[in-house]
């Protein structure tokens, strides 16, 4: 098992025009008995959450999706299947033509080429997400032929259609756009995100103690005018202490 930490740089596909730091979970295992002996080499998608710097402050942004794509060899059938046909539906929206998709296919080749060459490729049909039109098409056709695979129609039936195919494992390509993805050192990248969050603490520690010192203030105040707190005061006080449980439900 391993793991690799990439920054997708914002693009105009992603609802959100900051970067998204995303956490790529590798493994494979294999299912050897009487029927079966296949391996599978997975790979999950985790979208950290994102920490944003803005003028007034951090602001925490999550994502609850961690998608999955895997390849697996039948080894019986000297075969290799790949999840490439649905990588566009199974991607979130947000996260398409950001360099994900072929960064994901590229490792998943990477590992058939290395272990599998000689296995034959089951073909992968080509069709765009359904909340996609005839461009998205086009951009997974050549997508295909960028990762090696030759264009074919084919099939019967309700499996007619455009398909991918290629003679072996070992004839696919790598593709991946390095402007779009940039890899992150994940230790540093860990530290960093403890200091943000230890400096987000401190400036709330901060501004509680200020709002309590501001009450004390204010309460003699309104102990001096016999129980007559002015509205200026009230008001700011009531600014202060919401702004300081903003802060606290954000980096809750």
């Amino acid at each position: 098992m391993s793991f690799d930490l990439l920054r997708m740089q914002p693009h105009p596909n992603r609802q959100s025009e900051e970067e998204v730091m995303v956490l790529i979970k590798k493994g494979s295992k294999r299912a050897k008995d009487d029927s079966v002996d296949m391996t599978q080499f997975k790979i999950q998608v985790y979208l950290l959450d994102v920490i944003k710097k803005k003028a007034d402050g951090f602001q925490v942004v999550s994502f609850s999706s961690s998608p999955k794509f895997d390849v697996v060899a039948d080894h019986a059938e000297r075969s290799v299947t790949f999840t490439l046909g649905e990588m566009g539906e199974l991607l979130p929206v947000e996260l398409r033509g950001g360099g994900l998709g072929s960064y994901i296919m590229s490792e998943l080749v990477k590992w058939a080429k290395s272990s599998v060459p000689d296995y034959g490729v089951v073909p992968v049909k080509a069709f765009a997400p359904p909340d996609e039109g005839s461009e998205a098409m086009q951009r997974n056709k050549a997508f295909l032929a960028k990762m090696g695979f030759a264009l074919q129609n084919s099939g019967t039936g309700s499996q007619v259609g455009l398909f991918g195919v290629t003679s072996k494992a070992g004839a696919l390509k790598v593709h991946t756009n390095t402007q779009k993805l940039e890899r992150v050192d994940l230790p540093g990248w860990l530290n960093d995100l403890a200091s943000v969050r230890a400096t987000m603490g401190n400036q709330m520690e901060e501004d509680i103690v200020n709002t309590r010192f501001l009450k004390e203030e204010l309460q003699r105040q309104k102990d001096s005018d016999k129980g007559r707190l002015s509205f200026w005061a009230g008001l700011f006080l009531g600014l202060v202490v919401g702004a300081v449980a903003s802060a606290f439900l954000s980096a809750a």
